[in-house]
């Protein structure tokens, strides 16, 4: 199979258009005059069928039981997910939590976005909401209460950063507050992260002044 490989070497001291270059952390391009960017070389995961958890009380994997990827050390990434999370038993009502298992060691963490959430058979098309949800721990964290019905979902959407400290496994996971479903993450549900530079100091990537 054909490709380019390039050598991690120290980036240009000024961007010219049209380069292609490689810190060893990074790929970046220039297209217009001084403002250098980032090519999101992602590491990229979506599930094809729903996937299944378990009625439990203890962490588990969102895309599979302990379904993680591989991060590098002394590297921050940027990531993204789109989840959303359905049951059709137990009518008890519980919390939710979002988190991050895994090998890897962090520096820290910040992540955002809005979720949903309704309380009949899932279908497509807009639900109440929407709710928005902040974490800056890799703990897991509580997005809020469900109804006392059998029927339940959560979607949702996040985006954030991470910075490693030392390289490993980073898990996504979710844990609810009694033993409730079990939820399905449904097929279509994604997660994508990829390095956007080294840790230990401001990114900063383009003409920024």
């Amino acid at each position: 199979m054909s490709s380019i490989v390039l050598t991690a070497d120290t980036l240009l001291g000024t961007p010219t258009i049209g380069s292609v270059e490689f810190d060893g952390k990074a790929f970046y391009a220039t297209a217009q005059g001084t403002q250098r960017g980032i090519i999101p070389g992602a590491q990229f995961y979506r599930l094809n069928a729903d996937y299944v958890g378990t009625a439990s009380t203890g962490a588990q994997g969102i895309y599979g039981s302990s379904l993680g990827v591989t991060l590098s050390s002394s590297t921050v990434y940027a990531f993204e997910m789109v989840v959303v999370f359905s049951k059709t038993a137990t009518a008890t009502t519980h919390n939710l939590s979002l988190g991050f298992a895994g090998a890897a060691t962090l520096n820290n963490i910040l992540y955002n976005g809005v979720f949903n959430t309704t309380s009949v058979a899932f279908a497509s098309g807009p639900t109440a909401g929407p709710n928005t949800f902040t974490s800056n721990t890799a703990s897991a964290t509580s997005l809020g209460n469900s109804g006392a019905t059998a029927n339940f979902n959560w979607t949702m959407q996040h985006r954030g950063t991470v910075n490693v400290n030392a390289g490993g496994t980073f898990i996504p996971q979710y844990t609810t507050s009694v033993s409730v479903g079990p939820y399905s993450t449904l097929a279509g549900s994604y997660f994508l992260i990829y390095p956007i530079g080294a840790s230990g100091a401001n990114i900063s990537v383009g003409a920024w002044a």
